[in-house]
Order: structure tokens, then sequence, then C-alpha cells
């Protein structure tokens, strides 16, 4: 499986494939030239895939650095002055534009991300500190082999220290932060003050170089300002690693080397001492840390495996060697032909083969009027019944049935049913089914923007305070579409010939490699 990293600038977006740890290919957008980001990104990484003979239905996640504030889960931007391609839902319409699940990031956490896994920072046991120096300063933090944020999710802006009183007024709303004197922005403006409205941080750069004495002291104060930050950044949090990235950190000899040297001269000394050097990735940090930002890998997977998919003629040996793969579902289809144009599973076969199984039942009736189908199964603790929405004008008696039957109730929506549909039930169900396919056969294609309407409803769900309702997904769970399904929210997975049915394997080497993928 394949990861695409972003990196969202204020004049470029840098893009790339990575494979494990290693960056296969990459190119680079100008945003000048960007009028729909989710499109751009999205025809740029089928550009790769296709120079670099990539298949893009094995791209599995894409994690986007952007300069500015994210919510905790990842999803939602919450400040991003100056670029106007960004909006507060850049991630869900990225994600639903390219088909796998999108998470955001800080550029400068995914820099100190990218440090830590593949950089200057590889092995480190203590935190990693990554400052990149740019047009303004950011800052991010590894600690125990996590990126963190701190409780009010703002942890790292030093850049936001205040350092003069009274000073130049910053884009934070404050005055006299220390990337208004010593980030490049700010050295920008020292040097309009000092030599006139054309000029910049480059040229300041360079009188300093060529001997200019006011220029020098200039850049050394920029150096002093920065290099007393650092030094109560080291004696707080004693990192093992203090890296420096960005456009600012190219400028060794006046400005790096000195700020290195300035804060080992003053910092407090213990036994060991920091690892202070510059960062190994250059310009590329956020990318790799945009591309290896972990997703939610926390909730349960399990696999329920379609009889509808088994051999027919032999089902004893084939529940046999469903359980030996440790498939924790059998899931049984049943159609009238009437609701879905198929036939299939009658209640008096499943119900013959309880005797050949202790495994549960998870029952998926695609059938018009399912309360006349619930009242002649043998339903048992742990199993699972799932309902249309669309199948019943009793919805709510048909859930009650269920569930005092002992089982577990699941209210499935179609591809075109709104997810909101099954608002007034949701405190009476376990699970909801979603459907990536057009329910009663199989062998189909997953539908368009099935990963988005699986996150989607995963988000609705949360919102509301049903976290513990899981979401199961029957359609094309195949090895490529499993991984990506999962990290957009779901947790129980109906597998049929697209996976652990497939001529290509035997039913547990096919479980095999889901479990393994989905641990990735």
């Amino acid at each position: 499986m394949y990861r695409i990293g972003v990196d969202i600038g204020g004049t470029k977006i840098n893009i790339g494939i990575f494979k494990d740890k290693e960056l296969i290919c990459s190119d680079k957008i100008a945003v000048k030239d960007v009028e729909n980001l989710p499109l751009s990104v999205k025809e740029k990484i089928c550009e790769l895939c296709h120079n670099h003979g990539i298949d893009y239905d094995k791209l599995a996640t894409c994690g986007v650095g952007i300069p500015g504030t994210v919510s905790d889960d990842g999803k939602r931007i919450i400040k991003v002055p100056n670029i106007a391609i960004l909006s507060e839902d850049t991630a869900r319409v990225l994600e639903n534009q390219l088909g796998i699940p999108v998470k955001l990031v800080q550029d400068s956490r995914a820099a100190a991300w990218g440090e830590y896994l593949c950089g200057a920072a590889v092995g480190a046991k203590g935190a990693v500190v990554c400052v990149t120096l740019g047009t303004g300063i950011g800052t991010g933090i590894v600690i125990d082999g996590r990126i963190y944020s701190g409780a009010m999710g703002s942890a790292g802006e030093l850049g936001h220290i205040p350092v003069k009183e009274n000073g130049r007024k910053c884009g934070c709303g404050r005055t006299g932060c220390l990337e208004k004197y010593s980030a490049g922005g700010g050295l920008d403006i020292t040097a309009k003050e000092m030599y006139g409205e054309d000029k910049n941080a480059a040229y300041l750069f360079d009188r300093a170089e060529s001997g200019d004495a006011n220029a020098i002291q200039a850049v050394n104060e920029a150096v002093t300002l920065l290099g007393n930050a650092m030094v109560g950044l080291v004696n707080t949090l004693s990192p093992e690693y203090l890296l420096f990235s960005g456009g600012l950190s190219s400028r060794e000899d006046m400005y790096l080397e000195p700020l290195i040297r300035y804060i080992d001269e003053h910092c407090y000394k213990a036994e060991r001492s920091t690892i202070i050097k510059k960062a190994a990735l250059g310009e590329n940090s956020p990318l790799y840390g945009a591309a290896m930002i972990p997703f939610d890998n926390t909730r349960s997977a399990a696999l329920s495996a379609s009889i509808m998919c088994a051999d027919v003629l032999n089902l004893g040996d084939s529940i046999a060697e469903i359980e030996k793969a440790g498939i924790e579902y059998l899931h049984c289809d049943i159609m009238d032909n009437h609701f879905v144009p198929n036939l299939m599973l009658p209640m008096e076969m499943l119900n013959k083969l309880r005797p050949a199984t202790n495994l549960p039942f998870d029952f998926h009736i695609m059938a018009e009027k399912p309360e006349t189908i619930v009242e002649k199964l043998d339903l048992r603790e742990n199993d699972i019944v799932s309902i249309h929405f669309e199948s019943t004008v009793h919805l709510q008696k048909v859930i009650s049935a269920v569930r005092e039957a002992g089982a577990r109730a699941a209210v499935a929506i179609n591809p075109a049913t709104p997810i909101e549909s099954i608002r007034e039930v949701l405190d009476q169900i376990d699970m909801v089914l979603v459907m990536t396919v057009n329910p009663g056969f199989a062998g189909q294609k997953i539908v368009p923007g099935a990963f988005d309407k699986i996150a989607r409803t995963r988000t609705y769900l949360d919102e509301l305070g049903y976290t513990d309702i899981k979401i199961e997904v029957d359609g094309n769970c195949s090895f490529e579409n499993v991984p990506k399904m999962y990290r957009a929210g779901a947790e129980i997975f109906v597998v049929g010939t697209s996976s652990v049915f497939s001529k290509d394997c035997t039913v547990e080497q096919g479980t095999k490699k889901l479990l393994s993928l989905l641990m990735m």
C-alpha cells in the first residue's frame, strides 16, 4: 500500500507518494495556478501514479500539512490566515475527491514527525523538537513517539513568544512576537526599515556577508532573540534533539551556526547535552511527516464472511474453514426478489445451519416486510440483524423485535440513502450497515464516494454522542478497500469474492492478508 503526503504552503503545494518510509516520487503545484484545490491535488496524484507505474487503487491514506491550526482529529481547519484555497472543510472535500481517508496536520508538527521517523532523529528515545524557520517560526514536538499538541492544541507556538514590549504588530493580533524579529518575515521588515521599502531579508543577509556592520548587528540581534527562546525551550523540555528546518536554516554561516553556538553556550548542561543540528530532510520534512501521520488504529476490526460467496454445495466444510481462519461472523443474505432483484438464502436453511457452528450469524435482510422474517429466525445472543431503512414503514417495531430476541440491531443504508434518515432510531440500534454497492449481487465495484459516506457516517454518529455504535460495511470489501474503509471509520467488513473467497488464495490466507493490511 502507498501513502500520499501533501504539504500546502503560501506559494506552492508539494505532493509525494510514499511506500513504507521511502519517497517514490513527488512534484509541486504553484498556489497561484490553483482554482480548485481537491481537483488539482487529485490530478497531480493521478499524474504521478501514471508516470511511475503506481496503481491508484493501492493508495491507502493522504496526510496534509498546512500552516495553521487543525482540530484534534485532523478533519477540520480551525485557523489558517492568508491562504484562500483552504477552508474549514478542506479535509472532507479532499477525502471525497480522492476516495481515501484524509487527515490534516500542522506543517511544523509534520516536519518534526518526518524527522523523527525518517530524518535526523531516527531512533530517538527522548523528545524531538523541530523548529521551522521560514516566513514565520513553527515548532513541532514529538514526545514518546507521539506528536505533542498540548491540552489546548496549540503547543509549539514559539514564534508568538513576546520579545519586544509594544513592538511590531503580529498576524496573531498581538505585538512584539518573536517571529516578527527573528523569522524571514521579521527580517524583511528589518531590511525595509534599514535600507528601504524595496529591500528584504535576502538583501540584509547579503549586506551582512559583505561586512556591513549594521547588517551584521541586525542579524546577530535576531539570532540572540531566537537563541534565548530556544534556550528556554531546551531548559524546560530537555529534548534529545533540537532540529532546524526551513528557508532560514540554509543561511548557515550567518544564521544557523551562530544560533546553534548560542544555544549550546547558554542552555543548562547536565550529564548529556541536547543534539542540536540542521534537519536532514530539508524542505521535504513536512511532506514526509504528513504522509506518515498516524490514522486511528485503536478501533477493533472484525470480518463477516458472506455465505453467499462460499461453496454452497459444501457449506459444512466452508463454515469449518471460516472458523479456522479466525473470522468472527457468518454473513447471511436474505433476499426476496422484490426489495432487491435477487433471491437468496431462505430462513429455514439458515436456521438449519445453526448446529454446524458457534459463530454468531450476521443476518442482512434485503426484503420487504422484514418483520415477518425476523420472527422466523433462530436468533441468539451476539447475532446481528440489519434491516434496510426503506424496507418497512415500521422500522422501530422491527428493531424492537430483534432486540427482544437477544440479538443486536442494525440499520442498513444504501448508497443513496441519507445518513440523517436513521436519526430517530439511533438510540435503539447497535450498528449501522453502510452499503458501498447497490444491494443484491456479489462482485460489484465500489460506488463513488463510498469512503466519504463511511467517514461522514462516523462523524455524524460521533457528533450526536453515539460513539459506541459500530459501522459495518458491505460491498467490494477487497484487500485494497478494507484498509481505507477502516481508516474512514468502519469496524466490521462483509468479505466475499474480492478478498477471502478469492480464487487466488484460501480463506485462511485471505484472512491473514486482510488482518495484516489493517495493522499498517
